[in-house]
């Protein structure tokens, strides 16, 4: 018997985290990029999360550190080169402190890899981001993407 084969990247079913216009803009990027990269980690946590202290449970503890932890929307890898990367359907300068922040985070809970790279991929840019993104040696990438294939969430239906 033969094991399946996974879909390529830009072909999942889901993007843990992402908004669906994100997904579109992710799914967009990966078909013209996946191939730069061996493989991709979604929705990765850093940082220390926020613990609400020994009279809660120790499973209600770790779920509130695990939720407040920050998320890395995809890492791409190639061998052991790390490129973090943040999605968004517009790119603000909250975007730029997010990419800026999950690269002090990674290094923090991968002190031994290599320096990360870091990559903004949008599909518009505010006009400030751009000094910005450059001012801090931040590379970016403008995706155009069909809004016919964005994902729509499925909400569950009342009857009445």
């Amino acid at each position: 018997m033969s094991t399946p084969i996974p879909p390529a990247p830009s072909e999942r079913s889901k993007y843990p985290g992402l908004m669906p216009l994100e997904v579109a803009v992710l799914r967009e990027w990966l078909r013209l990029h996946q191939s730069e990269f061996d493989s991709f980690d979604y929705n990765v946590r850093v940082g220390v999360g926020s613990d609400p202290g020994p009279t809660y449970s120790q499973t209600m503890r770790d779920m509130a550190v695990s939720i407040t932890q920050k998320r890395i929307d995809a890492i791409g890898w190639k061998s052991n080169q790390a490129t973090l990367i943040e999605v968004k359907k517009r790119a603000t300068l909250a975007a730029v402190g997010q990419i800026l922040s999950y690269n002090v985070l990674f290094k923090q809970a991968y002190p031994l890899a290599p320096e990360p790279q870091l990559l903004l991929v949008a599909s518009t840019f505010d006009a400030d981001v751009y000094p910005v993104l450059n001012a801090h040696k931040v590379p970016w990438a403008l995706v155009a993407f069909d809004p016919r294939f964005v994902p729509m969430r499925q909400f569950p239906t009342s009857k009445r």
